[in-house]
């Protein structure tokens, strides 16, 4: 029954993501919109988790997870533009949010995230991350985070580990917590951990261009599976 319900689910994603693509060309063809007007009255809020002074975790060669987090904010952002979605970034350079690098700089990035969120009245918010466990090397794999008193983020949370299970034949079960951005934003928000930086091999693959475009791929299809649920 599970692997029946997971075929329906990927077929479902199928069909929707290649009836927008022929939406997409159609009015393309008929030259009705450009490539920045969103046919999907939808808006989905990409995080770039961290920038300019807050580096996020650091891997042993020096790469940062908030440039990491930049360049996947970004292609998923277009993955998602692609179907004609409405996409909205908090964080589209290299910089912080925080104004100056000042006491408190931390929490003035968060509640400028929050207003950005706010004024786009998104449906759903992805803020990207990169996870460590120095205590465990060896440990590897995307995993999504939600608010603990946030019912729909808890059904988005388990459709993109759904699709992230599925993608790397990893078992991660989504984690609940308290977190700053899912608490403060109305709509269900979830934070993606894409892999860890402390594990050499998934590091590596993270820093490639054809995992980062297939995972996400893969949290966009999370997305289709909860919009489908």
């Amino acid at each position: 029954m599970i692997i029946l319900c997971r075929k329906k689910y990927i077929a479902i994603v199928l069909f929707v993501a290649l009836a927008i693509q022929i939406t997409l060309i159609f009015f393309a063809c008929l030259n009705q919109v450009s490539q920045k007007t969103a046919l999907i009255d939808y808006t989905i809020v990409i995080d770039a988790g961290h920038g300019g002074k807050d580096a996020g975790v650091t891997a042993p060669d020096g790469t940062k997870e908030s440039d990491l987090t930049l360049a996947y904010a970004k292609t998923l952002g277009q993955t998602f533009a692609n179907s004609g979605f409405n996409v909205v970034f908090t964080r589209k350079t290299e910089g912080g949010l925080y104004g100056l690098p000042t006491k408190g700089f931390k929490m003035r990035d968060m509640q400028a995230r929050k207003k950005i969120i706010e004024k786009s009245l998104p449906n759903v918010v992805i803020s990207v991350h990169m996870n460590e466990y120095k205590g465990q090397l060896s440990r590897k794999g995307p995993q999504v985070f939600f608010q603990q008193t946030d019912d729909e983020g808890q059904k988005l949370a388990q459709n993109i580990q759904r699709a992230f299970n599925d993608f790397t034949g990893y078992r991660h079960e989504i984690i609940k917590g308290d977190f700053y951005i899912c608490r403060e934003i109305a709509c269900p928000s979830v934070i993606v951990e894409c892999g860890f930086l402390s594990n050499a091999d998934e590091l590596n693959l993270l820093k490639t261009e054809t995992y980062r475009e297939q995972l996400c791929q893969t949290i966009f299809n999370g997305v289709m599976m909860y919009l489908c649920s």
